[in-house]
């Protein structure tokens, strides 16, 4: 299926290091780090190329992933407030998640799991609506989707490794076919238990953003994260 692509373009009339946020209408909304935005007319103006803002610049994408499997998913435009919306989430969130390997960020208008506000495959995140009114905070469901990637971009030892110091282990089925086994409990959602990949979004996105809970509920998971990312895998502060 073909697609449109909109490339968050730098203009000719920004200086070197900036580029053009278009005039546009804000919604008030609430960020991740609980504070409220109000609502307001934004003016045209040059804005700072953060390193989140060259990273999204030419992944914003109009239009249906090629091959996209959900037939009944229709697609929505991006508008200014969301583009920058999204690089005021990424900034927030630590560099190693920005991976080379990620094609495209779509706009799609409902998830055929409504209310789910995003969903990822290989090389691709889709945002619905809901992504945008979401109580969690766009940085937070856009982390939890990069964190998708971030598993498929690490070698396979190091998914072992994840693998066995969480305790999902391999079990050999009647039929001889061998698949990983989940641990018996410890999970800080409970859809982690359908994969080791979920499991890891999850333990991630918690270690972000609830740290406390994560360390309760599976331990195993915080010192792997803690010793496999270091510690400036953490949240950047925003500057008030």
């Amino acid at each position: 299926m073909l697609f449109c692509l909109e490339v968050f373009a730098l203009e000719k009339n920004c200086p070197e290091g900036q580029y053009l946020v278009k005039g546009h209408h804000r919604r008030g909304y609430v960020r991740s780090d609980g504070m409220y935005v109000r609502a307001t007319n934004v003016v045209a103006h040059c804005k700072s190329l953060t390193k989140a803002a060259e990273y999204l610049q030419n992944l914003f994408k109009n239009g249906v992933p090629s091959d996209w499997p959900h037939k009944m998913e229709k697609p929505v435009r991006w508008t200014e407030e969301e583009k920058e919306r999204l690089v005021e989430a990424l900034e927030e969130l630590p560099e190693v998640l920005f991976s080379k390997k990620l094609k495209g960020v779509y706009r799609l208008q409902k998830s055929k799991d409504h209310p789910n506000p995003a969903t990822s495959a290989d090389g691709i995140i889709v945002l619905y609506d809901t992504s945008f009114d979401s109580p969690f905070g766009l940085g937070r469901i856009l982390a939890h989707e990069l964190l998708h990637q971030s598993f498929k971009d690490m070698p396979k030892k190091d998914q072992q490794d994840y693998h066995l110091a969480t305790g999902w282990h391999l079990k050999l089925m009647p039929n001889r076919m061998i698949y990983w086994n989940g641990r018996q409990t410890g999970y800080v959602q409970d859809d982690g238990k359908n994969s080791f990949e979920e499991d890891y979004a999850n333990n991630l996105e918690y270690y972000l953003y609830d740290s406390d809970k994560l360390k309760k509920v599976t331990p195993s998971a915080y010192q792997w994260i803690k010793r496999r990312f270091g510690q400036n895998f953490q949240l950047k502060r925003r500057k008030k």
